[in-house]
């Protein structure tokens, strides 16, 4: 819904402008290259690639000029904010997520048997945006994810058929081999990663495509078995409660049908926009929904490591672009915030999972001509 100049934020940047413009720059890159973006409305308002790349570049212009103050972003944008999903509930649900960096091998051996694959020579990607005359189901559903068996479209292997059952073994479409299956369970939510190998050289991957599954929370099915604690769920406490249940991995794995697959990038880490994320700035939204690229305002809270065993919650407040999607990213009321690479950006998001409000920017329309 449209919000009134009079209830537009105060825009205090906690991170005093600090990526910001790289940020902006990275989604230009994806708004001057991509031809098939697909035109969305806010609040029965229409916005066109066009429209995403006039509204990013009069914010970056106002940045660079020191001019985002209270009263320019009122005069030059307009200001939407998604209605509250109920009355007990406001607002969005802010989660984080990171580029983790774990050890890996280029061959597998007795140690090293967790595969992470590149797409599949047989996974075939359907844009049903080139089949107007089809009818969308009720969750506007526009890609479909398959195979061919003799004539007829499937769905992909799940997981289970690829983990359990070893479905992608003879396509030799594996990439690299980790240490263990919640590493690669890891680089599965976070969706790209930094490998670390055993010469010490380093390398990324980034995600490249999925098997068209709906995303099965794990952690979800262990805070309803009760087996951890709503008030504890974190990375942190998954990887804890794996380590010590062993023998319940394949079949906690498997609840989720979801699977990830990766390419090598020089650059990174990088979303589905095809450009690097900024630390702190770079969010994943549902793109069914919101304009990809596009410039947004972030307020809630967020922890903060006071020590090695301890985190303290701090106000969160600042400028972020959506230049990235996630399989748990769906609906108008969900927001995840890319925190970093490494340990440090772990902690942070992995345990953050707050309420709060987020505003999008779309430039003004120029006044009717007489």
């Amino acid at each position: 819904m449209k919000v009134s100049p009079k209830k537009i934020p105060r825009v205090t940047d906690d991170l005093q402008g600090q990526g910001l413009e790289r940020a902006l720059e990275q989604s230009l890159v994806y708004l001057n290259r991509v031809r098939d973006y697909r035109p969305l409305e806010i609040n029965g308002r229409p916005v066109s690639k066009e429209k995403v790349r006039d509204t990013v570049l009069l914010f970056l212009e106002l940045l660079r000029q020191k001019r985002l103050n209270e009263r320019t972003l009122a005069q030059e944008f307009d200001w939407f904010t998604p209605k509250a999903a109920s009355r007990e509930s406001s607002g969005m649900l802010i989660t984080g997520y990171f580029e983790p960096i774990l050890m890996a091998r280029r061959q597998p051996d007795e140690n090293y048997r967790y595969p992470i694959y590149e797409p599949p020579p047989d996974l075939i990607r359907v844009a049903l945006e080139r089949f107007p005359f089809v009818k969308l189901d009720p969750s506007g559903v526009r890609t479909l994810v398959g195979r061919v068996e003799g004539r007829l479209l499937v769905p992909y292997y799940s997981r289970k058929e690829i983990d359990g059952g070893g479905a992608l073994k003879a396509k030799g479409t594996a990439l690299a081999w980790l240490g263990n299956p919640f590493d690669v369970f890891t680089l599965h939510i976070q969706g790209s990663g930094l490998l670390q190998f055993e010469d010490g050289s380093q390398q990324r991957v980034g995600y490249a495509a999925s098997n068209g599954h709906p995303y099965v929370s794990v952690g979800k099915v262990l805070m309803e078995e009760g087996a951890i604690p709503k008030e504890e769920m974190s990375m942190q406490r998954l990887r804890q409660y794996f380590a010590a249940h062993p023998e319940r991995t394949a079949e906690l794995l498997g609840r989720n049908p979801s699977y990830i697959f990766f390419r090598w990038v020089d650059e990174g880490p990088v979303g589905s926009l095809n450009v690097p994320l900024t630390a702190g700035r770079s969010v994943a939204l549902d793109g069914e929904i919101y304009p990809k690229a596009i410039v947004g305002f972030l307020e809630g809270t967020l922890p903060a490591p006071r020590d090695n065993a301890t985190l303290a919650i701090k106000p969160l407040s600042r400028w972020v672009v959506h230049q990235d999607s996630g399989g748990a990213i769906r609906g108008l009321h969900r927001l995840d915030l890319f925190c970093g690479t490494g340990a440090s950006a772990e902690r942070v998001a992995g345990h953050l999972k707050a309420p709060g409000t987020f505003y999008l920017l779309l430039k003004k329309e120029p006044p009717p001509s007489n």
